[in-house]
């Protein structure tokens, strides 16, 4: 013990980078690792289904969101329950950033399905922005800048927006834990 003591004072700097400089430089990378991974905690490609009921018709509704550093697409496949026949597609796609918890998607494009030649939907999506007929006869249905809080557990992204700007997270939708796929 006694030697340790001499040998801080004969190399004082040698000290102080073993009392200072290494635990500063261990906090710094801890530090610096968990923030790169809580930012992208939620990045990857998440499905969520649901049952929806319409004027008696069943609806098996399978939403997808696809979260990268800076931009989103997500789709809601509507289909008739006990079949695979596809009824309606929603999509929404943009910009999205992310503070702390809290992601904010910026929509940019709306999403329908692409009609085959007797005019059912197939699973392609077509995108349409901001000046195109479709983006204009459809955008007052959206908000286009929504704030969401997000956690994700292992596999799953507990995601909740209040998509409807109502002040509250209390409509169909607007809290959503999905599954990574």
């Amino acid at each position: 013990m006694l030697g340790y003591y001499y040998w801080m004072m004969i190399n004082p700097r040698k000290f102080l980078v073993q009392l200072v400089f290494i635990p500063v430089s261990l906090f710094a990378f801890f530090v610096t690792s968990c923030e790169s991974s809580n930012k992208e905690a939620y990045t990857g490609t998440w499905e969520y289904t649901e049952k929806i009921t319409s004027d008696e018709v069943v609806y098996n509704n399978t939403r997808t969101i696809t979260l990268t550093k800076s931009d989103y697409e997500e789709t809601y496949f509507i289909r008739r329950e006990n079949s695979n026949t596809i009824v309606s597609i929603i999509g929404t796609r943009g910009d999205l950033s992310q503070s702390n918890s809290n992601l904010t998607f910026s929509l940019k494009e709306l999403g329908t399905c692409d009609r085959d030649e007797s005019e059912a939907c197939t699973e392609n999506v077509m995108w349409y922005g901001q000046g195109t007929d479709y983006y204009n006869d459809n955008i007052h249905y959206f908000q286009t800048t929504v704030t969401g809080k997000f956690e994700v557990n292992g596999n799953t992204l507990r995601l909740r927006r209040d998509l409807n700007n109502d002040g509250d997270l209390e409509d169909a939708g607007e809290d959503v834990t999905f599954e990574m796929i």
